[in-house]
C-alpha cells in the first residue's frame, strides 16, 4: 500500500532528482523508495553514500580540510577527514 508524502526540499535539488530519475528510469517516488531500502539494508552505511549515487560527489582539496571558516569545521567532522589524518601521520 501506498503513502502520498510532502517533502520540501531546494528546487535545484528537485531538478537534480528529476534528472537523476530520468537517467534511471524511475520517478523521483522510485528513488527514494530505493534509498530507504538501501539505507534499511546497511544501516552502518553512512546516507551519504547512497545517496551520492544519485547526485554525484563532491571532490575537494585536502586543504579545504584545514580551512579557518565554517565550511573547515565542518568537513574536519567527516569520516574522510579522520582517514586523512591517520594516512598524514604514517607519511
Amino acid at each position: 500500500m501506498k503513502t502520498k508524502l510532502t517533502l520540501s526540499i531546494d528546487r535545484r535539488k528537485v531538478a537534480k532528482l528529476r534528472k537523476a530519475s530520468a537517467r534511471k528510469g524511475t520517478s523521483i517516488s522510485g528513488l527514494v523508495e530505493d534509498l530507504a531500502d538501501r539505507l534499511d539494508e546497511a544501516p552502518s552505511e553512512a546516507p551519504e553514500v547512497a545517496i551520492t549515487q544519485y547526485l554525484g560527489t563532491l571532490e575537494l582539496p585536502d586543504e579545504a580540510f584545514e580551512e579557518d571558516s565554517r565550511g573547515g569545521a565542518e568537513l574536519r567532522k567527516t569520516a574522510y577527514y579522520e582517514q586523512l589524518k591517520k594516512k598524514r601521520k604514517r607519511a
